[in-house]
């Protein structure tokens, strides 16, 4: 769980990155460099987390229910902050 955890972090932080400071320098400072680095992080990161969901709920780590979480939590900024929290106190859990 450790590295779906840190996953959801790290797809968060690049979620954040691409609409907090990429997309403002696109729009608003004519600068589109920004988002053609950042957009393909954002992707490649959004694309491994959600190939580490869908590895943990085919090998039982998660249910349904929580992989359907999880991936729409990556869809929602900040949500990747909550997945972790979430994904820590699974792993807590006995």
């Amino acid at each position: 769980m450790t590295g779906l955890a840190r996953a959801a972090v790290f797809e968060a932080l690049t979620l954040l990155a691409l609409f907090c400071i990429a997309m403002p320098l696109k729009y608003w400072g004519d600068t589109g460099q920004a988002v053609s680095i950042v957009g393909p992080v954002h992707g490649l990161t959004f694309m491994v987390f959600l190939w580490l969901v869908i590895r943990s709920w085919a090998e039982g780590l998660i249910d349904g229910f929580g992989a359907l979480r999880l991936v729409v939590g990556a869809f929602i900024p900040f949500g990747g902050f909550v997945n972790e929290r979430w994904l820590r106190r699974q792993s807590k859990a006995p």
